[in-house]
């Protein structure tokens, strides 16, 4: 028996969950959304594979592995002119993170109503030395 399937990291799911051929054929090729996510990381936006594994939350050697299936799937789906359905696999969505940061302590911390000019403390030293934060998922 093989080894639990760790969780992976994906940004958002797909706007097309389905690609369908000219033709109408009943047979369809299933691509997760990690097969897809690593698609997207490494051929959409020229990341490294390393850069990608890491935004994964998988090693290089995992993300590689990911790939060259997601590759297989597609080159038969093209080929033979087949359907193609993306969904499901072990993975959990990026979000983005909305907050603070303190520049007296390096404490950062989320926050929902955060905007750039709201005036604050920190929650952990109560500096009003505090800097707007926000980061997106890649």
């Amino acid at each position: 028996m093989g080894r639990n399937t760790q969780t992976r990291f994906i940004k958002d799911p797909p706007n097309n969950f389905y690609f369908h051929p000219f033709k109408d054929e009943t047979s369809m090729i299933k691509l997760t959304l990690a097969e897809f996510e690593a698609m997207r990381l490494k051929h959409y936006l020229n990341l490294s594979q390393q850069s990608s594994a890491s935004k994964m939350g998988v090693s290089q050697p995992t993300f590689s592995r990911i790939l060259e299936i997601a590759h297989k799937k597609m080159t038969r789906a093209l080929i033979e002119g087949k359907k193609i359905t993306i969904y499901g696999g072990n993975v959990d969505y990026k979000k983005s993170f909305i907050g603070f940061g303190c520049l007296n302590c390096n404490h950062e911390w989320e926050d929902e109503t955060a905007f750039r000019n709201k005036k604050g403390n920190c929650i952990k030293c109560n500096s009003d030395k505090i800097y707007y934060l926000v980061r997106e998922p890649l």
